[in-house]
């Protein structure tokens, strides 16, 4: 045989001995383009700045929604045939249309937009299992999450997956989901049960390997801190998050939204490996673009894309909007329904609301704390508080019937509220800048960030400085007794995510939480679930929130000199009102 038709043998034989003891080795690199969206929560229609539905006609910038979604990903798809469209969870709940049509619409927008993968998010529990077989039998795309245990409810028994896998020019692409192992603790997921996330996610990593497939993505609903330990799982390429809403972004953000940190974020694995960790915030104001370049071995070795704001510059699918229209004319009845009825005129005023306790603030923090009873808490405090910022209550319920159309005129931002846990001395602050401008001879210079609340009890004297006007916090137990709030103590709050944020001076609570439950309620969709049940409503004021020392009558002053509080007289209060706090503390529980 010619030498050189020898070494052409050789070479062809090494080549094949490569391709047999290595089965993911490919000749090149492979690029993958991954566009995925989490925590839409029903956002089917574009909305404003403040969540609410958008007005472009009246100057008002406008984002997300389906039509801009659906639009993007077609436009996308055509520049790389190996592409993924993935979702992190938690498409129900958040509008009034899942509130009408509940996952009925999810399942038809979903496949209109053309997902391909979609892991399980605690919300897809919200109207229990058969809100979610409905669901996942009508979706023509995979649901996956690894760690929930179907055997007890063979109703979901193969319509939850654990894995899939798809080939893209001869490589496989393994998917793995999970699910928060809250869920059973802030939705109605029984009697499915939910394993280890990290020990479901090494499992099927192991057997995805096995199998010789050549690239892991891991889409999952449970929470930035969760991903990032996801990411740590030696094999696992790519990770897809939900849940805490996070937004990810390198360099200048296209809009007002705060990045956590870059996009991706990079982290580096035990045995020398990296993955790539994204979010991409929520409701769908942002289509996130990921692409990543895979070498022979299958590992990362490059990667760019970012969030795309889904604002005016995106132009909406016609077709979609079509498709809508029949969807919003349904809605229209759903604003007429009766959802309870209250025999006495619930004030929502805004120089009531935002200058003293009101019925309809008390009403609204009820259903917020009755909501957050329903579920364990994750401590053994046996107090639950909600609060709610005036500024967020828009108009008054009169006596009579209370329609839908009512609640979102009354809440018209429909923010969604979590669970948090805070130390006493912090919740005491969040009350002390509740009243902090309070002035009686001025009503009309009220401020939204005057606290409604549902679970406390507090006495005010606004002739003292603005530190020190709390004069005493009481909160009340489960059963019903109220006890002194102490300063170590955790409580359990139940609170709207602007408050959450830090929003209107409120960082002593955005800046102490100690852990945060995302539940994702809707304020309205509560609200009306308890007006069912509770109706005829006869709500009254409490004296929740009291005024001490004539202060909460006009007392006009003489003199700005007669207005001065001397400083040592503020830093002596100060220093009661910390005494008074510590002689109540507790060890936290």
């Amino acid at each position: 045989m010619p030498p050189f038709a020898m070494l052409m043998m050789m070479m062809m034989m090494i080549v094949m001995k490569m391709t047999m003891t290595l089965p993911g080795c490919f000749a090149g690199e492979f690029t993958l383009t991954i566009l995925h969206t989490n925590d839409v929560h029903a956002h089917y229609e574009e909305f404003n700045q403040f969540d609410q539905a958008c007005d472009s006609s009246k100057g008002e910038k406008c984002f997300g929604g389906y039509a801009r979604i659906v639009s993007k990903v077609k436009s996308l798809r055509k520049l790389n045939k190996n592409t993924l469209f993935l979702d992190g969870g938690d498409q129900y709940q958040g509008t009034p249309y899942f509130y009408k049509y509940g996952g009925n619409i999810t399942s038809h927008f979903m496949n209109w937009a053309g997902y391909d993968v979609m892991a399980l998010g605690n919300h897809e529990f919200d109207r229990g299992i058969a809100g979610l077989v409905s669901f996942l039998k009508a979706v023509n795309f995979n649901v996956v999450s690894a760690n929930i245990d179907t055997s007890l409810e063979p109703d979901v028994t193969g319509l939850i997956k654990e894995t899939v896998e798809w080939t893209f020019a001869g490589r496989k692409v393994g998917i793995i989901g999970y699910t928060t192992e809250d869920a059973p603790r802030i939705s109605y997921p029984q009697p499915l049960t939910f394993r280890s996330v990290r020990r479901s996610v090494e499992r099927l990593t192991e057997t995805l390997q096995a199998n010789a497939t050549d690239i892991i993505i891991a889409v999952g609903h449970a929470g930035f801190t969760v991903d990032k330990q996801v990411a740590n799982i030696p094999g696992v390429n790519v990770v897809i998050g939900g849940h805490s809403n996070t937004f990810l972004y390198t360099g200048t953000p296209p809009s007002s939204d705060i990045p956590a940190d870059k996009y991706p974020v990079v982290v580096s694995q035990k045995f020398g490996g990296e993955a790539l960790v994204v979010q991409c915030y929520y409701q769908g104001k942002y289509l996130c673009l990921l692409n990543v370049t895979f070498n022979d071995a299958g590992d990362v070795i490059r990667y760019d894309g970012s969030p795309i704001l889904l604002d005016d510059s995106v132009e909406q699918d016609k077709a979609t909007l079509e498709e809508l229209k029949q969807w919003k004319q349904g809605l229209g009845d759903l604003m007429k329904t009766v959802v309870g009825r209250t025999l006495v005129k619930l004030d929502g005023n805004r120089m009531v609301c935002r200058t003293r306790e009101c019925n309809l603030g008390n009403l609204i923090t009820d259903a917020m704390a009755e909501e957050g009873r329903k579920f364990p808490s994750r401590t053994g405090a046996n107090f639950t508080i909600a609060i709610y910022n005036s500024g967020g209550i828009r108009s008054s319920f009169d006596i009579g019937s209370i329609t839908f159309a009512d609640l979102i005129s009354a809440l018209p931002f429909n923010e969604n509220f979590d669970r948090i846990y805070l130390k006493g001395k912090f919740l005491y602050d969040a009350l002390r800048r509740s009243a902090s401008t309070l002035d009686p001879c001025n009503k009309n210079d009220s401020k939204g960030h005057f606290l409604q609340f549902s679970g406390l009890r507090v006495k005010y004297n606004l002739n003292r400085p603005e530190v020190v006007r709390v004069v005493s916090a009481e909160v009340k137990d489960d059963n019903d007794q109220y006890q002194p709030l102490k300063q170590e103590t955790v409580y359990r709050v139940m609170m709207g995510t602007f408050l959450i944020k830090g929003n209107e001076g409120f960082t002593a609570i955005s800046d102490n939480i100690l852990r945060r439950d995302h539940m994702d309620w809707s304020i309205v969709d509560v609200l009306a679930d308890y007006l069912k049940a509770k109706s005829p409503i006869d709500q009254k004021v409490e004296g929740r929130i009291q005024f001490v020392g004539g202060s909460d009558v006009c007392k006009p002053r003489t003199s700005r000199a007669t207005r001065a509080r001397p400083t040592l007289l503020v830093l002596s209060l100060s220093f009661v009102a910390t005494a008074f706090l510590g002689q109540q503390s507790s060890p936290s529980l």
